[in-house]
């Protein structure tokens, strides 16, 4: 039989070579390592992740006390939860700021809250990021999306939606 001539087996090896170039690509996991070990750099590394639209690395971060929510939650509901976070966290800019005086947060045993002011269009809410440890690091285990206000409004008279 003679390979160069007959279309179907020639073709063979290029769907081959595509089909393992896909499946390498498409396996690639995050190599970020754990989450980091203070509240403020899990906020920094996740608002990183939202800049840069990396779902994979956002879902890094996400947790509780026990664990990565990757490994309970269905990763199709998961996925729909980090992309409204990352539309409502797009930014230009951020900034970690003292937790507000007027703001009554309270945090459960090994929870920090960490507030953090984005600048985005001109308008600058600033969002609560509530954090749970997990070991020896932080994850992001809730952020106040409606405390970012709608990405598609304009903001109000003090620069918040």
């Amino acid at each position: 039989m003679n390979f160069a001539t007959n279309r179907r087996i020639a073709q063979a090896p290029a769907w081959a070579a595509l089909a393992a170039l896909t499946v390498s690509c498409s396996s690639q996991v995050s190599q970020r390592g754990p989450a980091p070990a203070t509240p403020d750099a899990t906020v920094v590394a996740f608002l990183s992740a939202v800049r840069d639209n990396d779902l994979q690395d956002m879902a890094g971060l996400w947790g509780n006390s026990r664990g990565l929510a990757a490994d309970r939650m269905d990763s199709k509901a998961l996925e729909q939860r980090l992309t409204i976070t990352r539309i409502y966290l797009e930014h230009e800019a951020y900034a970690i700021v003292e937790r507000p005086t007027d703001a009554m947060a309270r945090a459960a045993n090994d929870e920090q809250i960490v507030w953090v002011r984005l600048t985005r269009k001109g308008c600058t809410p600033v969002v609560p990021f509530t954090l749970a440890r997990f070991g020896d690091q932080w994850l992001i285990r809730n952020v106040d999306i409606e405390a970012a206000g709608n990405p598609e409004r304009r903001c109000s008279g003090n620069g918040v939606r």
